[in-house]
């Protein structure tokens, strides 16, 4: 994989885990959207989208998302809702 590939998938990840956070948050930023699939349709284009390192990158996105969201929440820079908490977490 080349330096740009791993840049793409880079950027990928950061869209993704901006994107996850902000809606977890209940802040929504459509122009994140537009960059992100335009940057999906990069990956696709290149054929990255099968790749070991999307495949992590998209793990990453998803738990760097809820650490945001966790640290939001502790300096109270968002409310804590049951939707903020991942899958599996039970309020009480």
């Amino acid at each position: 994989m080349d330096s740009d590939d791993s840049r793409v998938i880079a950027r990928f990840q950061r869209l993704t885990t901006e994107l996850l956070a902000g809606k977890r948050l209940g802040q929504w930023h459509p122009e994140l959207l537009d960059e992100l699939y335009r940057t999906s349709l990069e990956l696709e284009r290149r054929g990255l989208k099968k790749s070991p390192e999307y495949r992590n990158a998209m793990l990453r996105a998803d738990q760097q998302a809820w650490r945001l969201v966790e640290w939001a929440k502790l300096t109270g820079a968002a409310p804590a809702t049951p939707a903020d908490s991942p899958p599996g977490d039970e309020q009480q």
